[in-house]
Formats: C-alpha cells, sequence, structure tokens
C-alpha cells in the first residue's frame, strides 16, 4: 500500500469514527428527550394547553423549587420569565390577601412563614416565652411602648436580642424592644380598633389579621434606638449598622421598602423577624424577604 492509499485510508477511518460518534450522541440525545418527554407527557399537555413552548416547559419542569401541585397556578400566572414565574407563585403573590389559608403547624421551625396566606392556629400561644428584662422600654417613658405587664419573646429569641443589643451597645446604640408577643386577643383589639375607625382596607394594610401576626409567634421584635420614634429610625445615624448586623445575631428586617408586593405589607423599618443565624445571612446575601426564602425551597 502506498503513502497516499494510507493517508485515504487514516482519513476515512478518522470520517467513520466522527460519524459513528455523532450518530451515538444524537441516539443519547433522541433517547433522553424522549424520556424526559414520556416523564412528564401530561405536564407538557397541559401546560402547552395554556401556550407554553417546550423550552419554557423544561425549564419550569427542572427547577429545584417547581411544585406540580401548583401547576395550573403556574400556567395561569402572566409572568413571562419562567424562573420568576414559578418563584412569585410560591411566594402567593397570584392571588389575594386571605385568599387562601393555610394554617402554621410546625412553631418549632424558627422560619415558619407567618403572612396573609400562613396563619397561626386561633389562640396559639408559644410555650417557651420568657420575659425580656433588659434593653427593654418603660411604659409612660418610651414611645410606643407595648402596653403589657411585662414585653415576652421565646427564649431563643430574647437571648439572641440581648446579644444584639450588648453588641449595639457598644457602637453607642441604645437598643429598646418596644413590642414582642402579643396574643389572639391583643392582636383582634388592635385589627378592629384600625377597622373600625380607619376602615377595613387601611387595617390590612398596616396590621395584621389575628393569627396572623409574626408577634402572635414570639419570634418578632419591633425596635427603637437612642430615644427616637420607632417610625423614624431610618432617618438616624446608627440605623445602617443594625440593619447590617441583624443577620449575624439571626435577625432580618421583615417588611423591606422595596419588596411590599412580595410580603403584601408596607414598610416597617422597626419590625425585626428571628429566623436563625444560619438563615438569616442567607436571606440577607440574597435581598430575599422570607417569603421568596420558602419559595426556593425544594
Amino acid at each position: 500500500m502506498t503513502k497516499k492509499d494510507k493517508k485515504r485510508m487514516r482519513k476515512i477511518i478518522i470520517l467513520t469514527c466522527f460519524i459513528v460518534l455523532c450518530m451515538i450522541s444524537f441516539s443519547m440525545i433522541k433517547t433522553h428527550f424522549f424520556q424526559t418527554t414520556h416523564e412528564h407527557e401530561e405536564e407538557y399537555i397541559f401546560y402547552h394547553d395554556y401556550g407554553l413552548k417546550d423550552k419554557d416547559i423544561e425549564t419550569m419542569l427542572n427547577l429545584s423549587y417547581y411544585r406540580p401541585e401548583r401547576a395550573k397556578r403556574y400556567a395561569k400566572w402572566p409572568q413571562e420569565n419562567i424562573e420568576k414565574r414559578v418563584l412569585e407563585v410560591n411566594c402567593d403573590m397570584d392571588l389575594e390577601p386571605f385568599e387562601m389559608i393555610t394554617v402554621v403547624k410546625d412553631d418549632q421551625d424558627m422560619t415558619m412563614l407567618i403572612n396573609k396566606f400562613n396563619s397561626l392556629p386561633q389562640d396559639y400561644m408559644p410555650n417557651d416565652l420568657v420575659p425580656v428584662k433588659e434593653y427593654v422600654c418603660v411604659q409612660g417613658q418610651d414611645y410606643s411602648c407595648q402596653a403589657v405587664a411585662q414585653i415576652e419573646l421565646r427564649q431563643e429569641v430574647a437571648q439572641a436580642y440581648l446579644d444584639f443589643a450588648k453588641a449595639a451597645e457598644k457602637e453607642g446604640i441604645q437598643l429598646r424592644l418596644i413590642a414582642g408577643y402579643r396574643s389572639y386577643a391583643y392582636q383582634k383589639g388592635l385589627w378592629e380598633y384600625a377597622a373600625n375607625t380607619q376602615g377595613q382596607d387601611y387595617a390590612d394594610t398596616y396590621y395584621a389579621r389575628p393569627g396572623q401576626s409574626e408577634h402572635n409567634s414570639g419570634l418578632c421584635l419591633d425596635l427603637t434606638f437612642n430615644g427616637y420614634r420607632f417610625n423614624e429610625i431610618e432617618k438616624y445615624e446608627g440605623y445602617d449598622w443594625i440593619l447590617e448586623n441583624a443577620p449575624q445575631y439571626g435577625f432580618i428586617l421583615r417588611y423591606p421598602e422595596d419588596k411590599v408586593d412580595v410580603t403584601r405589607y408596607s414598610y416597617e423599618s422597626w419590625h425585626f423577624r428571628y429566623v436563625g443565624k444560619k438563615v438569616a445571612q442567607i436571606i440577607d446575601k440574597n435581598h430575599w424577604t422570607l417569603e421568596e426564602y420558602h419559595g426556593y425551597k425544594k
């Protein structure tokens, strides 16, 4: 065999190997596509009826936080970005407030979601409440101090708050707790007073309904510092330190100004929620709300 023939033969072998590899790759891709389509055949048919394309359907089905039981809600929600569509529905942004209520069952979960779609059982009361005796407001002296004999928090939250307040004190920031745990009856009185004097829409905008208040859980607190009015604290030096350091002690700002469409509550610069150090830092790093944290969960 001449050198020319050998060279031609090598080219033929290389070309043949390339063709075989292409055929194998195509077969594997085709098999994978068939299996995926077959596995989710009903979902593809369902979403096709709502005008979704195969590419969008595949993206949706492969999201770790996709929840099959919400398929109809995903299909109806007019958000073009598929990842955002699934997240927003998981955050109940497709529902009207109070349209669908889920009762919280696990009160050992420090990240439990309590909002206009998730409610604590009626007359719920944590079994580990403790009075907060330091860095707490004094009735008659401090503006808007909660009218109770003692302000209480769940034990883990109370300790985290004391650690936070001691750290703030070293920076010249005197934290004061002005509200903690509220009973169902206490919250009911607040909401009904607002509804009777300002109207129900006003009450639902600025107050939680009884059972749907984080204060009822004993996991949240309203703060002020250095004697300022609680609803003005974002105006003063020291507030940035509070926001930046709260996650290190397990707290998040619960109702940020730029996330009203997610939380369904107006901005509250004073309302902080305990979720534990690890989760608080995850939420802070990603600029999430508690709704979004739960929305991204599998």
